[in-house]
């Protein structure tokens, strides 16, 4: 009787043990399972200039970039729908990671300097983000008591970056300080005459006198056809508003306009198709017929009058900037190139991946 209970009690044990042997396995499947999951999916460690990456930091630069993947593509005529795909610009997985990278770089390289030069107390991301919250927090304020502010309501993280970069930059360019700074008058020369074209040369002065009409389709080739032949007659006559006289049903299509420095930004806004025929005319110059689409134009130019550049005294200090800014681009450049980039770049294409997906 012992004997049979010793048994019984045995045959128990070993059937207890036997059935929790399926339900171990299985949980310790399933956390293998989780384990590995968690490991695939989690953010690698990455490091830029010495600085940790935190997942939101790289997701708000990734995905920056994969606009910018997207637009290139646009602009290439490519239409970018699956990113496992390889396309003429290459793999758009590394090239949005690639780009990242880039964009994280630069964001290094500014605030580091920045840090340098006393601008900032802290380059990190997080220090970034509690500087926003600071300048929306006043921001808020100053609206909540009725005064006015410029610009942005409330900052969100992309234009609070694009903000503080602006600022940096222009602390940069105005700091005595900073060895950059100083401008010699030999390199003020220099630089004044390689941008002298086309940032000093000021627009001629022009009086044009000009027909310009809309015409439905049903009237477009009839009134190119008149247009033509009032244009024949100015050139018999040397003068667009005497051959008006011969075709007075024109009238209304005429105008006339006196363009100066000072006004040819108005006008390349208002007139820009009118602009655009008058460009090479000399005076007493009369353009071709132009018609695009509905629209016909026809161009005499009165009078045209040169006017020598801006002289280098009156923009010295708007040289002076440009060389500044130029010399803090190349810095940035610098820096950006010599950038130290650490950790597991198969990781984080991986990573990269399952965000496009």
């Amino acid at each position: 009787m012992a004997n049979d209970q010793h048994r019984s009690r045995r045959a128990s044990v070993s059937t207890g043990k036997r059935s929790r042997f399926p339900v171990l396995c299985v949980l310790v499947l399933t956390a293998l399972v989780v384990g590995l999951w968690v490991f695939a999916s989690a953010f690698p460690r990455l490091e830029v200039a010495g600085c940790r990456i935190t997942q939101e930091e790289y997701l708000l630069a990734m995905y920056q970039a994969r606009d910018d993947v997207l637009s290139k593509h646009a602009a290439a005529g490519i239409s970018l729908t699956d990113w496992s795909d390889d396309t003429a610009l290459g793999d758009p997985v590394r090239l949005t990671m690639e780009r990242a990278l880039d964009i994280l770089s630069e964001y290094y390289a500014v605030s580091l300097l920045a840090v340098e030069r006393g601008y900032l107390t802290d380059a990190g991301y997080d220090a970034m983000r509690r500087d926003m919250e600071e300048v929306n927090r006043q921001r808020q304020e100053a609206l909540d008591s009725g005064t006015m502010i410029t610009g942005f309501r409330s900052f969100t993280t992309e234009d609070f970056l694009t903000y503080r970069a602006s600022d940096i930059r222009l602390q940069f360019c105005s700091d005595p300080h900073n060895p950059e700074y100083h401008v010699t008058p030999e390199e003020l020369r220099q630089r004044y005459e390689a941008d002298l074209e086309n940032l000093y040369q000021q627009p001629d002065s022009l009086e044009l006198a000009f027909l310009a009409a809309d015409a439905s389709p049903r009237e477009a080739d009839d009134l190119e056809q008149a247009f033509l032949s009032l244009r024949q007659l100015a050139l018999e006559t040397g003068d667009l508003a005497a051959a008006l006289e011969e075709m007075p049903q024109l009238n209304d299509y005429y105008q006339e306009i006196s363009v100066d420095p000072g006004s040819y930004s108005v006008y390349t806004r208002s007139h820009s198709d009118i602009l655009a025929c008058a460009a090479g005319l000399q005076s007493g110059d009369l353009s071709r017929v132009f018609r695009q689409d509905d629209r016909l134009c026809l161009v005499q130019c009165l009078r045209r009058t040169v006017h020598p550049p801006v002289p280098l005294e009156d923009v010295r200090s708007v040289v002076a900037e440009s060389i500044r800014e130029s010399r803090y681009d190349a810095l940035i450049a610098e820096r950006m190139e010599n950038m130290e980039i650490r950790g597991d770049l198969r990781w984080l294409y991986r990573f990269t991946a399952e965000q496009l997906r």
